[in-house]
């Protein structure tokens, strides 16, 4: 667990800096240098690339966290293994390339009507593919090498970086919207340029002939996993941004852009999940590897109380700073609060429910996630058909917080009955019995000077009194032991 929460430190950092960055970007220049309209084709490329690499990589993505375990202990078969795993990615993006360019016709007339912008670009969405593609997969190799942090600056951080600077070049006329969307998809295929150059400074970086030599019936096993995660893996992303892909063919780009705005502030409760399962996963791995259950039922229970402490902190601090964010933002971009609290409420249920999909996908019953996903995915397409039409981009939203919480019941009964596990504790009420109560005082807290005073102390308020509460009542050790963590470094900082 040391490693998890060392890395899971430095990982929340650099994530917190990359929600500032995306702070910046999605809530302050994206909607003021960018229509709506062109906004919202960023996003629909992004969601829809999302998606298609799910099908390229061809189930090497899942592939490298379960069985790197058995190629980690010599330089060659890493190489051997890495080699493999790069022909296949490369091969399921000719095919997924291919397939789109032969169907291009039929998939464009979706969009023809209520998104003609995306008719324009459509053939963007090719190298985006590559460049999420790749950075996904080596992203995973580098994570099997027990280094989260990597791939989390160059997404976190440097992407967005990047994009910041192409949106301020664009604000100042310097270049037309055709060179912007050139700019922000090559963006995205820098990105496994960055990891590779990671790999080859730090000596990782290992090709050799993939000749995996296994027994053919281990072979056999890895090309199983890797269809059905395959599979079970696209159903999730599916689920994740089918409400994106819906709203911009049932709608259209504007909409798809406040919903957008709206989901990524809600996703900003998820960024804690998104350090500790990086690492967590990697590790997971390794103990189901080993038969290590009392350990795999102790990093359950820690993760999912952890998880729950930082989004209920998270949630309820955007809950209450609502009024704040919305005067950031221009008039086309109002009315997003309950979008924002509804798509918060489901990132934080699947936060409550912990590790339970890294259990189910690398053990003997990996099967069971792709049925389950299919149920899934029916759920999500049927909701969101039935709800935009009546509520609009509420109606996505509530249809994906439906399909979330439902997929995450079913893990969780699903891991409870065949491992004996359950990820809460006595503490996890009343962890949430804390949040609802820092909410209400926050409600009583009135409106303070100007926006950036009132943000400020209505948020240091809440962590104060959410914080000191975990700590008095001694709800977690992890959580003492970052406190500790941090004041030690403070001291070290301030020392002469």
């Amino acid at each position: 667990m040391g490693v998890i929460i060392r890395q899971s430190i430095k990982n929340t950092v650099i994530l917190y800096v990359g929600i500032i960055f995306g702070f910046i970007s999605t809530i302050l220049l994206f909607p003021r240098i960018l229509t709506p309209a062109q906004y919202g084709l960023t996003r629909l490329l992004f969601s829809l690339s999302m998606v298609c690499i799910q099908f390229a990589h061809l189930g090497t993505k899942n592939i490298i966290i379960r069985f790197f375990p058995y190629f980690r202990d010599s330089r060659e078969s890493r190489g051997r293994f890495f080699s493999a795993i790069l022909l296949i990615s490369f091969f399921g993006f000719l095919l997924f390339t291919a397939i789109y360019l032969l169907f291009k016709g039929r998939f464009l007339v979706y969009y023809s009507d209520n998104s003609p912008l995306f008719t324009q670009y459509y053939l963007f969405l090719i190298p985006m593919v590559f460049g999420i593609l790749f950075f996904e997969v080596i992203n995973n190799y580098i994570r099997a090498l027990h280094d989260a942090v990597t791939g989390s600056f160059v997404h976190e951080v440097l992407l967005r970086a990047l994009i910041i600077v192409m949106l301020v070049v664009y604000y100042y006329q310097l270049i037309p919207f055709v060179t912007f969307m050139i700019g922000f998809v090559g963006c995205y295929v820098l990105q496994p340029i960055f990891l590779l150059v990671s790999l080859y400074w730090r000596g990782d970086l290992t090709l050799s002939t993939p000749i995996l030599q296994k027994r053919s019936k281990f072979l056999q096993g890895m090309g199983v996993y890797g269809g059905y995660s395959l599979l079970g893996g696209l159903t999730t992303l599916l689920v994740s941004n089918i409400d994106i892909i819906m709203l911009g063919a049932m709608m259209n780009l504007s909409n798809t852009a406040v919903y957008a705005i709206a989901f990524y502030v809600g996703s900003v409760i998820a960024v804690p999940q998104r350090s500790i399962l990086k690492i967590a996963t990697p590790v997971l791995a390794g103990l189901l590897k080993e038969k290590k259950y009392d350990e795999i039922s102790s990093l359950y229970k820690r993760t999912s109380l952890n998880q729950i402490i930082a989004g209920s902190l998270l949630y309820i601090g955007i809950w209450a700073n609502l009024h704040n964010l919305m005067d950031l933002l221009p008039a086309a971009y109002q009315g997003a609060q309950h979008i924002i609290l509804v798509i918060g409420f489901a990132k934080l249920f699947d936060m409550a429910t912990g590790i339970n999909g890294g259990i189910i996908l690398n053990s003997k019953y990996f099967r069971f996630n792709l049925y389950v996903n299919i149920f899934l995915v029916i759920l999500a397409i049927s909701a969101n058909y039935i709800l935009i039409p009546i509520y609009g981009i509420l109606g996505a939203a509530i249809a994906t917080t439906l399909s979330i919480v439902v997929y995450n019941t079913i893990k969780l009964v699903f891991v409870w009955v065949k491992f004996s596990m359950q990820p809460f504790e006595w503490n996890t009420p009343v962890v949430i019995a804390i949040a609802a109560a820092c909410l209400i005082l926050s409600f009583q807290i009135p409106y303070l000077v100007n926006l950036f005073v009132d943000v400020i102390v209505r948020s240091l308020s809440i962590t104060i009194v959410f914080i000191g509460t975990i700590l008095l009542f001694g709800l977690s050790e992890d959580v003492k032991s970052l406190v500790r963590e941090i004041r030690r470094r403070t001291k070290l900082f301030l020392s002469p």
